[in-house]
């Protein structure tokens, strides 16, 4: 697919977290940067991003030109393309209909590759690696000045994969073009890593799985260094094969996270923990099914603490193999850059259809409804600035949909066609004395590509 980017549930699950702790924030005119901070709407929807994929554990098949496409040198088989992507955005800077939303169009040029062994013996390695290079046309002088340069790397290596003792090591790193919540040629550019290393440990044959890892965490910003942090990151999954299609699983994650500058109520170290039980396998041929359950809680240095249930239930229904249905919910909390966290209640759908092994049609939507830790802006006052929020504890409401085709129309080339739908529905608002910064918007993308592959 053009610009495909989606990993592997099995060997990555939980990057999402990992990278959904976005830092696309309001900022406007006000005195100070912690007046910019107040309004953390936009990287919701990155955290949320993703969640209707493959987390029952089923996907449409590869289209029939993915076995031929790759050059092979034993075991190894490395795939390079070259994407070409026109997209129009409505609402580039994320702002509310009474802030004069500005609309763009964005042209991107997306090389990459990707390098796999599909029959590994010592070591399983698969790396993709994509860079992105996007040129804007709008009105707006300040759109035509956002970022030109992203990347994104992911390499994961499993060694002794058939061994009763394994390890492994993983690296995700991906700089990020984020557009501000208001005109204005500054930026929200970003980079973020991921470095894991851990042990599996496979007794009786396989069917008992134990993984133990550490990873250390970044993510920094060109140019706000208050938004900056970092943690150390404990993992443990453990996974038995109940059934030959049915398996019970215990997921258990621990962080410590550090802020390069603490704020009160807006920005606090913490330790937070995630702990989740339950089972994933086939109800029947055609039907799986996924459902976990735990309690995360967040040791916040100071503020509100966050001690509630977060889990997981879906499920998914394959009549055939051309056809795709899933559907389900996920509660879970995260860090914040307004109060000290948020929790959120996501129900998410998915429609998949592929049309002669050779085109696939995808719909996908999410809803969450987010709560936010109680924070008084108040609190936030300095001798330049006073705040005033309509509400002290922020309820939103996050959408996001998506529509698109993708037709492999021979070995060499696919195209790419979509909609795109991301919007925060809140009544919330923050006012000091230079003007109102409102929390809601409305993004509709319309997009199409073409991606040459060898």
């Amino acid at each position: 697919m053009v610009g495909d980017r989606r990993g592997s549930l099995g060997e990555e699950d939980g990057a999402r977290r990992r990278q959904g702790e976005d830092g696309v924030v309001k900022r406007r005119s006000w005195t100070g940067w912690r007046a910019g901070l107040l309004l953390a709407v936009g990287g919701l929807l990155r955290v949320l991003e993703g969640v209707a994929g493959a987390q029952v554990g089923l996907e449409l098949p590869p289209v029939r030109d993915d076995e031929e496409r790759g050059v092979r040198a034993g075991d190894f088989v490395f795939t390079p393309f070259l994407t070409v992507e026109g997209r129009y955005d409505t609402n580039l800077f994320r702002e509310a209909s009474e802030e004069g939303p500005s609309s763009a169009v964005i042209l991107g040029v997306i090389p990459g590759f990707r390098l796999v062994n599909p029959t590994p013996s010592f070591v399983r390695l698969r790396w993709d690696v994509d860079a992105r290079i996007n040129q804007y046309f709008s009105s707006d002088p300040n759109a035509r000045d956002q970022g030109r340069f992203g990347a994104g790397t992911t390499l994961r290596a499993d060694f002794l994969p058939r061994a009763v003792v394994g390890f492994f090591v993983l690296d995700q790193f991906k700089r990020e073009q984020l557009p501000p919540n208001l005109s204005s040629s500054s930026r929200y550019d970003r980079n973020f890593n991921h470095a894991e290393a851990g042990v599996q440990i496979r007794p009786g044959g396989g069917a008992l799985q134990v993984a133990l890892s550490y990873a250390f965490n970044f993510q920094l910003y060109d140019k706000y260094e208050e938004l900056d942090f970092w943690s150390h990151e404990a993992r443990l999954l453990g996974t038995w094969d109940l059934m030959p299609k049915t398996t019970i699983l215990l997921d258990a994650d621990f962080q410590v996270r550090q802020w390069r500058k603490t704020t009160a109520g807006l920005r606090v170290n913490s330790m937070p923990l995630r702990v989740q039980a339950g089972v994933r396998g086939f109800i029947t041929r055609k039907i799986g099914a996924v459902l976990l359950v735990g309690l995360g809680k967040g040791f916040y240095k100071e503020g509100t603490e966050f001690t509630n249930v977060i889990g997981e239930a879906g499920v998914a229904f394959q009549p055939v193999h051309s056809v795709l249905l899933e559907a389900g919910y996920r509660r879970g909390f995260e860090d914040s850059y307004y109060a000290n966290w948020y929790l959120g209640d996501t129900g998410y759908f998915r429609f998949g259809l592929q049309v002669f092994r050779r085109v696939n049609l995808d719909l996908s939507g999410e809803y969450t409804y987010v709560q936010y830790a109680s924070l008084d802006p108040a609190t936030l006052n300095t001798a330049q600035t006073a705040f005033a929020a309509n509400q002290t504890s922020r309820r939103d409401h996050a959408l996001r949909a998506r529509a698109g085709v993708q037709w492999s129309i021979f070995r060499y080339l696919e195209v790419e066609a979509g909609y795109e739908l991301d919007a925060i529905l809140t009544d919330f608002q923050v006012t000091t004395a230079n003007g109102t910064d409102r929390g809601r918007y409305l993004v509709h993308q319309v997009f199409g590509g073409l991606r040459v592959v060898y």
